[in-house]
């Protein structure tokens, strides 16, 4: 790999961190602070529909000038975010809004930043091994953050320790803007292709943007939501933090498993091993959310995810290098971008629609059941790909 390659990873790695040392325990505050699922549904929803948004700014400048400048951008939006919690404190219910339009602005700007810099400096031959690098990575620094800061919280009174995490998160994001600098990429000086973005520009391309509206069903949306599941269930921070430990150390390693062994020939057996396994541990949560059946599907997920979610990220470079069309790279990340939260979206709003006119203890067993089965429609399209014809590369 480049040297550029290897500082972004170092920038994956420290964003991992910052973000993983808090974006948890947002959620956890104000579960504390209201106690309301629809409440803190609404508030990721925002992030949701901003995302997209400022994903298509972010490339707009990222094709005027380079993907560096978006970077830097949203590693700033970041900052602000924290800065503003900082402010609030206790009063942060009243603004949900700003800040998950801060949040989501925010991830725009480095997630459109940090795919097209992953494109520019790496290659078909490394980019595998690049993903699962960074998976390794950002699975150890997952799994350090919110134990550490699960610890800070525990030996602090009140909401103090939320502060300090909220603190430490703010000085990592300043020490980012820093290595940023050290990031160099080549000027564009060429035009965002708006035809590009909304359409579905070819076969390979349309079922790959279909796959991802329905892995955006379960993508993060599962995450928030069990993140106060295990809180709900345990009242301890701590226990979380110990629950995201195991889950992350698991995920790390199977990440370093599927860049060891599954090679460009093997990708669409490990779609499937990890679409499977994925469903089945969701299953102990549909009978009954406990403990058990959390942790039950902490374990599985860890091991699963890496397996499906590296060929897929892959796939997405490659139908651009098969096409030919690396230079509209921008343009189709913000594609997918916008199909991603489309899905996520979806899922949000189902759930807050559950939530509002069913009045059932078992609606979100079977909301679980819902999106941890969306990945199978995902691999669906996925098996349509011609890419997975290609023996090398």
């Amino acid at each position: 790999m480049s040297k550029e390659a290897k500082i972004l990873l170092l920038v994956s790695g420290l964003f991992t961190l910052a973000k993983g040392l808090s974006n948890v325990f947002v959620n956890i505050f104000l579960w504390k602070k209201s106690s309301d699922f629809i409440m803190i549904s609404q508030y990721n929803l925002i992030q949701y529909i901003f995302l997209p948004i400022a994903f298509t700014m972010a490339g707009w400048l990222s094709k005027k000038k380079n993907g560096v400048w978006a970077l830097r951008i949203g590693i700033v939006f970041y900052i602000l975010f924290f800065i503003f919690i900082l402010l609030i404190k206790d009063d942060i219910i009243k603004y949900i809004y700003p800040l998950g339009i801060l949040f989501g602005v925010a991830g725009g700007f480095y997630w459109l930043a940090f795919n097209v810099l992953s494109f520019d400096f790496t290659s078909t031959i490394n980019r595998d091994t690049f993903n699962g690098y960074n998976g390794s990575i950002d699975g150890i620094c997952a799994a350090i953050a919110p134990f550490t800061s699960a610890y800070i919280i525990s030996r602090s009174e009140n909401m103090t320790g939320y502060m300090i995490v909220f603190l430490l998160s703010l000085i990592f994001f300043v020490v980012l803007i820093l290595i940023s600098l050290f990031l160099h990429s080549q000027h564009y000086g060429e035009k965002l292709d708006f035809k590009k973005i909304i359409g579905s520009n070819n076969f390979e391309w349309s079922n790959l943007r279909k796959s991802t509206v329905a892995w955006g069903i379960r993508d993060v949306v599962i995450l928030f939501l069990l993140n106060i599941l295990i809180y709900k269930t345990t009242g301890s921070e701590m226990e979380l933090g110990k629950l995201f430990l195991i889950s992350y150390l698991i995920s790390s390693a199977s990440y370093i498993s599927e860049q060891k062994f599954i090679k460009p020939r093997r990708r669409i057996f490990a779609l499937h091993i990890g679409a499977i396994i994925m469903f089945i541990s969701v299953l102990g949560l549909v009978v009954k959310i406990n403990y058990y059946s959390i942790l039950f599907f902490i374990i599985l997920d860890a091991i699963s995810v890496p397996f499906f979610y590296v060929p897929m990220t892959s796939a997405t470079f490659n139908v651009l290098a098969q096409h030919h069309e690396a230079n509209m790279r921008v343009e189709y990340i913000i594609n997918r971008d916008i199909a991603l939260n489309i899905g996520r979206i979806i899922s949000t709003i189902l759930l807050m629609t559950l939530l509002t006119f069913i009045k059932n203890d078992r609606v979100l067993n079977y909301f679980l059941l819902f999106i941890g089965s969306s990945q199978l429609i995902s691999l669906y399209f996925l098996r349509k790909l011609k890419i997975w014809d290609i023996k090398k590369g």
